[in-house]
């Protein structure tokens, strides 16, 4: 199954974008980024599956949540 990150930067808008995500049915996964593996060092994410990034995206946009995307099959 293809996942997708969905990188904010912080930890409170990686929350904050879990608690969104999991509040419409998405399953959302917080994740720390680390350096190689599509996001920077200091930086925090969502994981969610590629199916869900359509209704994920346009969520975190309403709710005026920055966000970077990449998907990786696993």
């Amino acid at each position: 199954m293809e996942q997708c990150i969905l990188t904010v930067g912080t930890v409170t808008y990686a929350i904050r974008a879990r608690k969104l995500l999991s509040s419409l049915g998405i399953r959302a996964r917080l994740v720390k980024g680390t350096r190689g593996g599509g996001m920077g060092g200091c930086t925090y994410g969502v994981e969610i599956a590629s199916a869900d990034l359509n209704t994920s995206t346009k969520a975190l946009t309403q709710a005026g949540i920055s966000y970077e995307w990449s998907c990786d099959r696993k």
